[in-house]
């Protein structure tokens, strides 16, 4: 496979060493002379200088054949105008965004460029996630339809499904728990004789409909 990543940072460097693992072939585009050198000191001749808003840039970093493009930079119109150029002059298949700016997001869509990551959005769900004590948090959305989810919710001391087993717990329709993180920090697979405890964590499958039922019902 062939992936093309659009600006030489950190994030950057920890992608070139994930994709080399796996033997595919990686070209970086970077305006900055001084950090494609250094690129290419640390992976050998990788880096294409230049501006990849310019046609010319990508023709040169071989986009006509690129499996995948990875748009980083902190420009968020960069990154559009990028994404933009390789979807319609290359027919790159997959493209990959990193959105600096929330407000870019719908942009990015309505252009068909579909592969989007929001880090406002991440870098909030990692607050949440580490500042909630009892609060229930969303890991993940499923391109199901109906759209599914998967939360992660916390059991407190004044919970009525304490000393249930999973057979006996009255979930909503299309819901299941499919991990159960115990207070000491071991997982158990749910089993229908298991037990729920006080600080269990659960991590649960469900509609997106049934969320608030369900955690009316848990918490």
């Amino acid at each position: 496979m062939y992936v093309i990543i659009v600006g030489a940072n950190n994030l950057t460097k920890s992608l070139v060493e994930w994709y080399s693992e796996y033997e595919n072939e990686i070209t970086i585009i970077e305006k900055k002379l001084d950090k494609c050198l250094y690129f290419d000191q640390l992976f050998g001749p990788i880096c294409q200088n230049g501006d990849a808003c310019d046609i010319e840039t990508q023709t040169l970093a071989g986009m006509n054949r690129a499996d995948v493009l990875i748009t980083t930079t902190k420009s968020d119109k960069d990154n559009f105008l990028i994404s933009l150029i390789a979807k319609t002059q290359f027919n790159v298949g997959k493209v990959i965004n990193i959105v600096n700016d929330s407000n870019f997001t719908s942009t990015f869509s309505n252009f068909g460029i579909e592969s989007i990551i929001n880090l406002e959005s991440l870098i909030l769900k990692s607050i949440e996630k580490e500042t909630a004590v009892l609060a229930p948090w969303t890991v993940t959305e499923l391109n199901t339809n109906p759209k599914k989810i998967i939360m992660a919710i916390k059991i407190d001391n004044e919970s009525k499904v304490i000393g249930k087993t999973i057979e006996n717990l009255k979930l909503p329709r299309d819901t299941s728990i499919i991990l159960i993180i115990r207070s000491n920090g071991m997982t158990e697979i749910p089993s229908n004789e298991k037990t729920i405890h006080p600080n269990d964590e659960l991590l649960i499958i469900t509609k997106e409909q049934n969320m608030n039922k369900m955690l009316e019902y848990l918490l």
